[in-house]
């Protein structure tokens, strides 16, 4: 019987050890997916986009990437800590680009008229933007020359 107890209690301790490490890589970053590092230029009639920002949403499961444009027209991609890039795989874009208003008076005609910098196709869906990009692991440079 005391035989009996003991691999009881052996078995009882391998399986508690075995739930807490499950336990364990549950909480941590498990759930994070692979993502290659994106950066690159967008570009509109041939001149980068001053500001803005461009969105990679995963084909698959996984979370959306986004960046914010730079002055001299350059992104960089984050998902889950900055300059991370997008997971890996393919994924629809979508670019928002609009005109600062901030300084304008909200009563503006100015600051009421179309503010999109691009066409608006590019920045209202994933679906109506018509742009891709494959990500894969490392370093990805992805530019968009828009028209």
């Amino acid at each position: 019987m005391n035989k009996t107890l003991t691999f009881t209690n052996q078995l009882l301790f391998w399986g508690v050890l075995l739930s807490l490490q499950t336990l364990v890589g549950c909480s941590s970053n498990s759930d994070q997916l692979p993502t290659g590092e994106v950066h690159g230029t967008v570009t509109y009639l041939g001149k980068p986009l001053p500001a803005g920002s461009v969105t990679f949403i995963p084909d698959g499961t996984g979370k959306a990437a986004a960046g914010e444009i730079q002055a001299d027209g350059t992104y960089t991609l984050t998902t889950y800590s900055k300059g991370d890039g997008a997971t890996i795989g393919s994924h629809k874009v979508m670019i928002i680009s609009e005109k600062d208003t901030s300084e304008l008076p909200a009563e503006s005609a100015e600051a009421n008229v179309d503010l999109s910098l691009i066409p608006e196709k590019y920045g209202m869906s994933p679906k109506t933007s018509g742009l891709t990009a494959e990500v894969k692991a490392g370093d990805n440079e992805i530019n968009f020359n828009l028209e």
